[in-house]
């Protein structure tokens, strides 16, 4: 079974998957909520959370995986129809995010624009976290927990002299719309929880592991929110104009002037994170496709990371239609795997086995009630056979006749005296 353990669970939501929001989802929350964008992301934030703090109860009741679980409840056919819709859409939803990090990496790490292929070695490393499982998740996650921690933590740092909290203010001047549209638009970067739903199984659940997992969440969250603090009290109005955040957020320093951008080196270990990030929703839709086809984890593994590899050359110019297309077009479908289908596969996994309710009571009981004859098993019923035929037999056989027995002299003299 490919196991992963809690800790490394907490792990990824305190320390890998915050990262994902550090790049461009800061201008793109600022342009819809511009000010009051904090409450947008604490709405989104909240909306998870439950998503996860369900996952967690129903991980409680069963050691089973979410594919045993459908199965069980409603058969493999509709099973594999509904892992097969969570693949496409994991392969759709790591496009925008792929497309974001080749952004971030051609951009910042290359002096001159690189060719469109020297972000292919992303997808040789996508490749081999695919075929090991999700041991490889758990084994990275141990890693980027103390890089998380230092490095982000030494980047906030560099850039909170340059910050003025005053351009947050005033709080809610930007209406209630302005904030319900900044969340709605803000849900592909928020469809994580799905990782945890397909954990089920592959960890062991242990005692106060809900807390655990929430209170890793909430430092998470509140990094993320930290962070787009900082980024809005530096930049304010043009917030927007800043799509590589994680990188432009410390750049007005004045520490280490002489050495050049010493914050770099934090950026670029971070960067690393972020990439160990990406390879989860492809590792997700593999294990998806792995769970229906029941083929080596190799096969789909290559098909996945070609047809992304593909789909990066093509839309090598094309980041700003597809991030318009899926923020302000399709939030809904993000939204409809992210929050609606969780719930309703942990309430179809609830059914009893499939067939179970479906039978006659009676039929069942038929064959579970057992009469006091067949109660006493086969060998009783051999031994009483057996005494019936050897009684049935006794009464067939005719029986000898009894002669009486002869009368001495002295009898049949005293017969003939009496006569």
């Amino acid at each position: 079974m490919d196991k992963i353990k809690l800790r490394q669970i907490c792990f990824i939501l305190a320390a890998v998957l915050p990262v994902g929001k550090m790049i461009v989802y800061p201008a793109t929350i600022a342009y819809h909520a511009h000010n009051d964008l904090l409450f947008s992301a604490l709405a989104n934030f909240f909306a998870e959370g439950l998503v996860i703090a369900l996952i967690l109860l129903f991980a409680k009741n069963s050691d089973k995986t979410l594919f045993e679980r459908l199965q069980n409840a409603v058969g493999p056919t509709l099973t594999k129809g509904i892992y097969l819709l969570f693949a496409l859409f994991f392969a759709g939803a790591t496009l925008l995010p792929l497309l974001e990090l080749k952004g971030f990496v051609s951009q910042i790490l290359y002096e001159n624009t690189p060719s469109v292929l020297s972000f292919a070695p992303f997808f040789a490393v996508c490749l081999f976290a695919c075929v090991k499982g999700f041991k490889s998740i758990g084994r990275v996650a141990d890693i980027a927990m103390p890089v998380f921690a230092v490095c982000l933590t030494a980047i906030l740092l560099l850039a909170l002299p340059d910050a003025d909290f005053s351009a947050l203010l005033p709080i809610g001047g930007t209406g209630g719309r302005a904030v319900l549209r900044g969340s709605l638009c803000s849900i592909p970067w928020f469809t994580d929880s799905l990782f945890l739903l397909f954990f089920l199984g592959h960890f062991r659940y242990e005692r106060h592991a809900t807390g655990k997992v929430i209170l890793a969440y909430a430092i998470g969250a509140a990094a993320t929110l930290l962070f787009l603090a900082l980024f809005y009290a530096i930049f304010a109005d043009i917030a927007i104009l800043q799509q590589n955040s994680l990188a432009q957020i410390s750049k007005y320093t004045t520490a280490f002037t002489s050495l050049g951008r010493i914050d770099l080196l934090f950026v670029f270990a971070l960067t690393l994170v972020s990439v160990f990030y990406l390879c989860i929703p492809v590792q997700m839709c593999v294990h998806c496709l792995h769970s229906v086809f029941g083929k080596n984890p190799l096969l789909p593994a290559v098909i996945v990371n070609a047809f992304l590899l593909t789909l990066t050359v093509l839309l090598n110019n094309s980041f700003r239609e597809l991030q318009t297309l899926f923020t302000e077009r399709l939030w809904f479908l993000f939204g409809l795997f992210a929050y609606l289908l969780p719930f309703l596969c942990l309430f179809l996994s609830q059914i009893g086995p499939r067939g179970e309710s479906g039978g006659s009571p009676g039929r069942s009981r038929a064959k579970t009630v057992d009469s006091p004859a067949s109660a006493r098993g086969p060998s009783a019923d051999s031994s009483e056979n057996t005494r019936r035929r050897q009684k049935s037999n006794a009464a067939r056989t005719p029986q000898p006749r009894k002669h009486a027995p002869a009368k001495s002299g002295a009898q049949l003299a005293s017969r003939e005296e009496n006569a």
